[in-house]
């Protein structure tokens, strides 16, 4: 899923929530099963790790994916009534540090972040390996439908 899919599912958690904790530890669990839905995107994670030559195309795929997100979380509160605006940046941050945890890693190969990698694949991979993977713009153009209507529920 993209960051900017789970970013928009942690605003309406932390939105949602009473408090920043409970929406940092909601979201950051609902990352693994939202990442249980295949979305497109495993092609990209193995040019990273697998396919070295195609760095680029991946690194830039998530340069722009979080950008993205961040310019989205900007505007919606910036014109968005957001009543708590802790609350709703610790969903965010909860909803998207898996993904990033994984990219330290796999940048760096810090052996501390080694096993929290395999258990977020674990999840990522659990249906890719039983029924494959969709097409990423089916996965996208569904994900787009997803945030549109997240935000509206801001």
């Amino acid at each position: 899923m993209t960051v900017t899919a789970h970013a928009m599912i942690g605003a309406v958690i932390g939105q949602a929530a009473d408090a920043p904790a409970p929406a940092f530890l909601i979201s950051f669990a609902l990352h693994f099963l939202l990442d249980i839905i295949p979305h497109g995107d495993h092609g990209i994670s193995d040019n990273f790790r697998i396919f070295k030559r195609k760095r680029r195309r991946a690194v830039a795929y998530v340069l722009v994916d979080g950008m993205v997100a961040l310019f989205l979380v900007l505007i919606l509160v910036n014109f968005k009534d957001i009543e708590s605006v802790r609350s709703y940046s610790w969903g965010i941050a909860g909803a998207v540090l898996p993904d990033f945890l994984v990219g330290i890693y796999e940048v760096t190969k810090w052996r501390h972040l080694r096993r929290f990698t395999r258990l977020h694949f674990l999840f990522h991979d659990f249906l890719l390996k039983r029924w494959g993977d969709v097409r990423l713009r089916y996965a996208l153009v569904i994900q787009l439908l997803l945030i549109i209507y997240l935000q509206s529920k801001l």
